[in-house]
């Protein structure tokens, strides 16, 4: 484990919190009703999960590729306009 360096707020909140001794049963309770949380937000994620997974696997790669396009197209064109004389 890395040690903790006090500059991020949200370690800094967590490393000030006190030690909370479980018994073993009630430890593999909160892990299993942690687990069912993770396991419900996989299936159903958030509304905004979807929209950022629809931004990097399709919007974001499609506007670079249209856009390196429109550059590609506009450069040979000026190319030929200085180099051709038309």
């Amino acid at each position: 484990m890395k040690p903790f360096s006090g500059e991020d707020p949200l370690a800094r909140s967590l490393a000030d919190l006190p030690l909370v001794p479980l018994d073993p049963a009630r430890a593999d309770a909160v892990r299993l009703r942690a687990r069912a949380a993770l396991v419900d937000e996989a299936e159903h994620p958030a509304p905004s999960a979807r929209l950022s997974l629809a931004w990097s696997a399709v919007i974001l790669p499609a506007l670079l590729l249209s856009s390196g396009c429109v550059y590609v197209w506009d450069s040979v064109q000026k190319i030929g306009q200085i180099y051709g004389g038309g």
